[in-house]
């Protein structure tokens, strides 16, 4: 699979009782295939111009879980070593929550497909 970016996905691991603000996980993934973005694009029409599509392969990334990952996750472009108490932390990147999650563990190029907006 052709890779041509990193990513770093924040994964909502439940409620501090303690502090009552969310628990997030940080992965970092440095091999991936990372397409779409903000912006407007005549080709797929306004309601999904700023969709992304992110393909993380198995054979490249160490590590790879697909329980790792929920829909409503945050995906942030390139390598954080950011820890986030909220997602207002992370008010100086473009981000975009998981909508979608596909487990392609068949054929050649095994790996998981995030879908975001």
């Amino acid at each position: 699979m052709v890779v041509n970016s990193s990513v770093t996905i924040y994964h909502k691991d439940g409620l501090d009782i303690a502090t009552h603000l969310e628990k997030w996980t940080r992965h970092n993934y440095d091999k991936v295939w990372f397409f779409g973005g903000k912006g407007a694009s005549t080709n797929k029409g306004y309601d999904n111009a700023n969709d992304v599509q992110v393909r993380i392969p198995y054979d490249l990334n160490n590590g790879l879980d697909i329980n790792d990952f929920a829909i409503g996750d945050i995906i942030v472009q390139g390598t954080l070593d950011t820890d986030i108490r909220t997602q207002k932390d992370l008010k100086d990147y473009l981000i975009y929550n998981v909508t979608s999650i596909t487990n392609n563990n068949f054929g050649k190029s095994k790996h998981i497909h995030l879908g975001g907006k």
